[in-house]
C-alpha cells in the first residue's frame, strides 16, 4: 500500500474501519498510518509498556487529555468501550494529520477533537510539517526540508474555561519538544484536578524536566522493559516519564517494578 499510495488515488483516501471507534480517512503515504493500523490490532511495538501503564491508571467515568494525539494512535485506542472513560480530548494542529484524526472520530460520542496546539500565551505559531511523515513535524525546531504552516495556540487553562472541558484525570504529553510551555499554560488545570501526567521527555534536558514538576508531584521514568525508575542516568532508556501526586505515588508505584 506504501508503494502504491503515490499512484493510486484510492490508497490516499481509503477508509480504515476501526471496530467500536470509526473510520478513518488515512493517506498510506503518511508513515504514521502504519502505527495506527498496528496499534488498532493491538500491536503497540515499543508503547507496549506506556499503554498497559496508562490502561491500569485510567479508571470508569475518567477524562483523558491527549496532547499531540497526532491521528489518533492513543485516542483510539481509550476510546474503545471497555474503557467506559467519559471523554477523551485529542489536541493537535498539525495539518497533516487532523483530516485522519477528524474523520476517525467524526460523530463519536465520547471524543472531542480540538484543533489547535496548547502553550505559554494565546498567539500564532509555526510548525514544520512534514505532509507524509506527521509524527516528526515540530513547533520548536526547523526541521530540513519541513513546510512551516501557522497555526493557533492557547494556554490550556483559559482555553478549558472558555469551552467548558472537564479538567483531565490522566494527561498523555507528546509535543516534540513544546511540553515546557503547554505545562506553563495548564498548571491551574493541573492543581484543581491533581492529574497524573505521562510525557514524552527525550528532547528535553535533566534540567528542564526537573523544573516541569508541579508542586506536590513525585517524577519516574518508564524504560522500555516496562520498570520504573527515578534515575535521571537512564531515564533514556524509555521514552516516558509520568508525573503523579505525590499522595497517590504509592499505590501507582505498586503497579510496575521499581529499578535504582
Amino acid at each position: 500500500m506504501r508503494k502504491l499510495a503515490p499512484y493510486n488515488q484510492e490508497f490516499r483516501q481509503f477508509p480504515l474501519a476501526i471496530p467500536d471507534v470509526g473510520t478513518a480517512i488515512v493517506d498510506f503515504r503518511d508513515e504514521a498510518v502504519f502505527g495506527l493500523l498496528n496499534f488498532s490490532i493491538g500491536e503497540y511495538g515499543a508503547d507496549g509498556p506506556l499503554i498497559t501503564l496508562m490502561s491500569r491508571e485510567l479508571k470508569p467515568r475518567h477524562v483523558l487529555w491527549d496532547i499531540g494525539a497526532n491521528i489518533g494512535y492513543l485516542a483510539q485506542h481509550f476510546a474503545r468501550p471497555e474503557f467506559q472513560l467519559a471523554a477523551v480530548h485529542a489536541f493537535e494542529p498539525n495539518p497533516a494529520a487532523l483530516k485522519t484524526l477528524q474523520s476517525l472520530f467524526h460523530g463519536h460520542a465520547r471524543v472531542q477533537v480540538h484543533p489547535i496546539g496548547l502553550g505559554a500565551v494565546r498567539e500564532q505559531r509555526q510548525i514544520y510539517v512534514y505532509d507524509h511523515a506527521s509524527p516528526l513535524s515540530s513547533i520548536v525546531r526547523e526541521l530540513p526540508g519541513a513546510t512551516p504552516v501557522t497555526i493557533s495556540v492557547f494556554p490550556a487553562d483559559s482555553y478549558r474555561t472558555q469551552n467548558g472541558i472537564p479538567a483531565p484525570d490522566v494527561i498523555k504529553m507528546d509535543v516534540e519538544g513544546f511540553e515546557p510551555q503547554v505545562f506553563a499554560g495548564m498548571q491551574e488545570t493541573i492543581r484543581v484536578k491533581r492529574s497524573t501526567i505521562f510525557f514524552e521527555h527525550l528532547l528535553m534536558d535533566d534540567e528542564t524536566v526537573r523544573e516541569l514538576v508541579p508542586l506536590g508531584y513525585e517524577l519516574v521514568f518508564l524504560l522500555d522493559d516496562g520498570t520504573l525508575t527515578r534515575d535521571f542516568a537512564i531515564r533514556r532508556r524509555g521514552a516516558n516519564g509520568v508525573m503523579v501526586p505525590a499522595e497517590r505515588m504509592a499505590s501507582f508505584m505498586s503497579v510496575a517494578p521499581l529499578v535504582r
